[in-house]
């Protein structure tokens, strides 16, 4: 009998079974794969803001208070001259640097924290040419200095989250606010109104809160932590500065009292926030939230450097936020400190993943998964869901809840809360 003639290879049915194998196989490696670099993009993101909030600390210790959020100046040209009117916030540039930012002009718009704290961030170079009486999109300077404008298109890498695909590549980009509270300039209580787009015609109301009987700005200093202010132009010459002065009895007219010092976080810096993502923040060309002007790490536009939690702890239909707290009693704990962070609102956290135009969302939203990362005032950065409960998220918002008259004083909060 002829011998059996040995076969070299596989049949069709085997190849397709091999093929289906190594498909299946694939299919369970690429989520783990996928995931494992999602995991490192958020530790790197983490890295990242625990250095940022490293270095506002070593600020805070050394000048006494953490700096401005965002820094304007103060002209002739938005200071009354006639005594009746010293002291009144509503002339200032603040206003139009808040509510429509189109009527502060460009030279008005000083600088953000993250220019405060560039030689904490081991950026000497660019701490030591940045001129301090000249806006962040200035594009002159003294001497052989570099002038701001290039300065605050330098892209650096700490300033940038690696989930954070809205950027443009070499370009003074950012992925991180500032705990600003629940307001965007403090001393100018003014409410914002999230909507399902970033259309500025149907975002961005301009409302004034009510706190009566209470002051506003004593407040507001302890339910945030960095805040918009403003300081006199000391690049302003001849009789503008004159004039402002004078009128001023010499004193330079600013609204830059709401500081934080390390030793007024009363509710515990480990259960503070200080810093948070927001991928709607940093370079643009302009967008009508900085009135079309061009953004960057440096710009202090309040959507630009800060973010809040939502004001519709205030009642919604009469923005008077006593009435909302107190709801008729003096108890602690307000349940309208839930609103904070509503799930189905247009203002609660990670809502701005859906959003594109820069400065169009002041609340925290990041590129990850179902949460962002936050720094706290101890130093310490850690991961936090969308879901958080309001009254927590609240809590860890305010550096001085427990210090806040009643109706708004709130309880201690639980780390167990919002630790992962």
């Amino acid at each position: 009998m002829k011998p059996r003639r040995r076969r070299h290879g596989f049949t069709l049915i085997e190849l397709l079974v091999v093929i289906s194998i190594i498909g299946v196989l694939v299919g369970m490696l690429l989520p783990a794969i996928q995931s494992a670099r999602e995991a490192g993009r958020r530790a790197q993101c983490l890295n990242n803001m625990k250095n940022i909030g490293l270095a506002l600390n070593a600020y805070a210790t050394r000048k006494g208070s953490y700096p401005a959020a965002g820094t304007f100046f103060e002209t002739a040209a938005s200071q009354p001259t006639a005594k009746a009117s010293q002291g009144d916030i509503t002339k200032s540039v603040l206003v139009g640097a808040t509510a429509n930012p189109v009527t502060a002009v460009i030279g008005n718009a000083a600088k953000s924290w993250v220019v405060d704290i560039l030689q904490d961030l081991d950026e000497a170079s660019l701490a030591n040419n940045w001129t301090q009486e000249m806006s962040y999109l200035s594009t002159t300077a003294p001497g052989t200095s570099t002038p701001n404008a290039n300065i605050s298109r330098t892209a650096l890498a700490i300033l940038r989250c690696p989930d954070d695909t809205n950027f443009t590549a070499n370009e003074g980009n950012l992925s991180y606010a500032v705990n600003g509270g629940f307001v965007r300039v403090a001393s100018i209580p003014v409410s914002w109104t999230g909507g399902p787009t970033d259309d500025p015609t149907t975002v961005g109301s301009g409302s004034t809160l009510s706190y009566a009987p209470y002051d506003p700005m004593s407040i507001n200093q302890r339910m945030g932590v960095m805040f918009i202010q403003s300081v006199y132009d000391n690049n302003s010459t001849g009789s503008d500065a004159s004039s402002v002065l004078a009128a001023n009895n010499g004193r330079s007219p600013s609204w830059g009292g709401l500081k934080t010092s390390l030793a007024s976080i009363t509710d515990g810096s480990g259960s503070t926030l200080l810093v948070g993502e927001n991928t709607l923040v940093g370079y643009s060309t302009g967008t009508p939230y900085s009135g079309g002007n061009e953004t960057n790490w440096a710009a202090p536009w309040p959507t630009f450097c800060l973010f809040m939690a939502s004001d519709n702890i205030c009642s919604v239909t009469s923005n008077d936020c006593y009435a909302s707290m107190s709801g008729g009693t003096n108890a602690l704990d307000a349940s309208a400190w839930g609103l904070a962070n509503k799930t189905g609102s247009y203002e609660n956290l990670g809502y701005g993943q859906n959003l594109t135009v820069k400065g169009s969302f002041p609340f925290a939203t990041s590129g990850h998964p179902s949460g962002g990362n936050f720094a706290f005032c101890d130093g310490s950065a850690r991961f936090i869901t969308n879901t958080i409960d309001g009254t927590v998220y609240s809590k860890i918002i305010t550096p001085a809840g427990s210090k806040l008259p009643i109706p708004f004083k709130q309880q201690p909060v639980s780390q167990d809360a919002f630790v992962q």
